[in-house]
């Protein structure tokens, strides 16, 4: 039997071009671990440690190209700028040597868009995974505009979803907003957030390294996750005061995660009458994780409306330490909740509510715990690094068929 050169492109596997997005290094590398059971990765990757962590550094079907050392550092517009521009150049010179069948790109990459004209060119297929179907500002007022109006300037959203030929999201609702915006729907699929069992087998489980923000209880609801003006802290710090007064020393609260541009100070909030609360305002690294999970009882988002449009990783990170939820009614959250079974939900903004559930949790510990087992439960059974990728590679292939 002759087989046509069209019917071994079929066959071969697709090899596959990952590039990683600054703050989703531990995404990208873990989902590049689990495609390497079915194709070729090459990855650019923006941090060479979580690579590590992930344990991706161990597949050999895995080619790291770090990309952290060749950019500048800094915030400030000059070195965006230069970040910007030096990407560009990166990514012309690869784009063009690399031999690779799917590009694969996380959120808004700067200047990508202008690859669209030579990837058609090259007869490659672009995958896009949007985590934020609007960008979210980082700030209030007119500051946190204008950073939404520059990133989506600079990355074009709206060209990127026209001619990519597959979008993923991680929940239905960010599908049907996309849909809303006259996006193909028949282009655009919903995975699920991923797993992050890999820190289950971290061995640095290092406790919080900042000497001020030690934690002393080995039972607390966790707010884990960067602080901005979309994550209600307002919420919760009032619910934490009310299910404070009905819990006595029962209840304490830790808030986890780095503030962005002064938009609030969380420790002064908190300074006054809630010496209950905890914060540890830095970035948690990955090795800091495990030991800040393991000893909390459940994870907290209060987050504000906002939020509709984005998917939260913080979710399956629970789950991975078999700890429930309570979250608030944002349809792209409750997806990844059963109410009752693996966490609550409360409409947002409404602290009493939400502090009702926190006494529920911290007064049933039998019951949390439950919750916990079956939190995990829905981990492996729908969100699994191995289902996920499965689905994602099935994807791929059909791309490549439909050339």
């Amino acid at each position: 039997m002759v087989i046509s050169r069209l019917e071994l492109d079929l066959l071969r596997k697709p090899t596959v071009l990952m590039i990683d997005n600054q703050g989703l290094s531990h995404y990208t590398s873990y989902l590049a671990l689990g495609l390497s059971k079915y194709q070729d990765v090459i990855l650019y990757g923006f941090s060479s440690n979580d690579f590590l962590i992930t344990g991706a550094s161990k597949e050999k079907k895995i080619a790291f190209y770090p990309l952290e050392k060749k950019l500048p550092n800094g915030g400030s517009v000059l070195k965006v700028m230069a970040r910007s521009l030096l990407l560009f150049l990166i990514f012309a010179r690869e784009l063009n040597m690399r031999k690779y069948d799917i590009v694969h790109i996380q959120e808004r990459l700067p200047m990508f868009f202008l690859f669209l004209p030579l990837l058609k060119l090259k007869r490659k297929r672009l995958f896009w995974t949007i985590h934020d179907v609007n960008l979210l500002p980082l700030s209030e007022g007119f500051r946190g505009k204008m950073e939404v109006l520059y990133r989506n300037s600079i990355s074009q959203p709206y060209l990127l979803a026209k001619y990519a030929d597959g979008i993923i999201v991680h929940a239905k609702s960010l599908k049907e907003q996309l849909v809303a915006k006259k996006i193909d729907q028949n282009k655009i699929h919903v995975i699920h957030h991923v797993d992050y069992r890999y820190l289950l087998k971290c061995n640095n489980n290092s406790e919080i390294i900042d000497s001020d923000s030690k934690i002393k209880k080995d039972s607390y609801a966790l707010f884990f996750g960067d602080i901005t003006p979309w994550k209600g802290i307002d919420t919760l710090i009032a619910a934490a005061k009310i299910a404070r007064k009905k819990l006595g020393e029962k209840f304490d609260l830790v808030i986890a995660g780095r503030s962005y541009h002064e938009y609030l100070n969380v420790k002064s909030m908190v300074k006054r009458d809630c010496n209950f609360v905890k914060v540890i305002d830095k970035f948690v690294v990955g090795s800091e994780i495990p030991s800040l999970l393991r000893k909390s009882s459940f994870l907290v988002l209060p987050y504000n409306n906002s939020f509709q449009y984005s998917a939260s990783g913080v979710i399956p990170l629970a789950y991975t330490f078999s700890k429930p939820v309570i979250v608030s009614d944002i349809p792209s959250i409750v997806e990844y909740v059963d109410h009752g079974k693996t966490g609550f939900i409360f409409e947002s903004g409404n602290s009493i509510q939400l502090a009702n559930y926190i006494v529920d949790l911290i007064e049933n510990k039998e019951k949390c715990v439950q919750m916990g087992r079956d939190a995990y439960k829905k981990l492996i059974h729908e969100m699994s690094l191995e289902l996920c990728c499965k689905k994602l590679s099935e994807l791929y292939h059909r791309c490549q068929e439909d050339m």
